[in-house]
C-alpha cells in the first residue's frame, strides 16, 4: 500500500537539507527503489518540510534508517520529526 511520508524540521533551512540531499542522492538519476514522488519546501512557520509518497512503509522506513539517519548524524543536523499514513488518493496532471 503506497504511503505518505511527512518530515519537519523545526531547525532545517534549504542548505542543510541540500546537504543532506547531496550525499544521500549523489545521482539524481539513481533513486531509491520505492520512492514515487518527493518534494521539500520552507515550512510556513520556518523550518523544512518533505512530502513523499513510496510505495510502502518498508521502503520509506529502509530508506530513512539506512540513507537519511546516518548523513544527518554526519552533518550534525537537528532532530526533525515524521509522520506516516496510507494513501487515500492522488491525483498527478501530466
Amino acid at each position: 500500500m503506497p504511503i505518505l511520508g511527512y518530515h519537519y524540521g523545526p531547525d532545517w533551512n534549504q542548505e542543510l537539507y541540500q546537504a543532506t540531499v547531496d550525499r544521500i542522492l549523489p545521482d539524481r538519476n539513481d533513486l531509491p527503489s520505492g520512492l514515487i514522488a518527493h518534494y521539500a519546501a520552507p515550512g510556513e512557520g520556518g523550518g523544512w518540510q518533505v512530502v513523499e509518497v513510496w510505495e510502502s512503509a518498508q521502503h520509506h522506513d529502509r530508506f530513512i534508517r539506512e540513507r537519511v539517519m546516518p548523513a544527518a548524524q554526519e552533518l550534525g543536523a537537528p532532530p526533525f520529526e515524521t509522520k506516516v499514513t496510507e494513501v487515500y488518493n492522488s491525483l498527478v496532471a501530466k
